[in-house]
């Protein structure tokens, strides 16, 4: 999910998903399964916009359903390392 049009693409969706949390009242740090959900029918969504447009669905569908949940429920770029078994530690500098 690279060039411009991924990180717009994640910011509409990561918005979209935000605000739809905001009004559900779901909390994301205890039902990341949920925020899920949320994120993956905000691609559908798009994807099917995309389609009655004439432009091509999002190309790397679960990348960006992974991104997105772990940037809104997660700890967004660390959350791959944590959930990485074969990462020992984390430094954050």
């Amino acid at each position: 999910m690279g060039g411009a049009m991924g990180g717009e693409l994640r910011t509409v969706i990561e918005d979209q998903v935000r605000t739809l949390i905001r009004d559900t009242g779901l909390d994301p740090a205890r039902d990341a399964g949920a925020v899920e959900s949320l994120v993956a029918a905000a691609i559908d969504a798009w994807d099917e916009r995309a389609l009655l447009d004439g432009r091509a669905p999002v190309p790397d569908r679960d990348g960006l359903v992974r991104a997105v949940t772990d940037a809104v429920a997660g700890l967004g770029p660390l959350q791959p390392l944590l959930d990485d078994p074969t990462v020992e530690g984390n430094w954050t500098v």
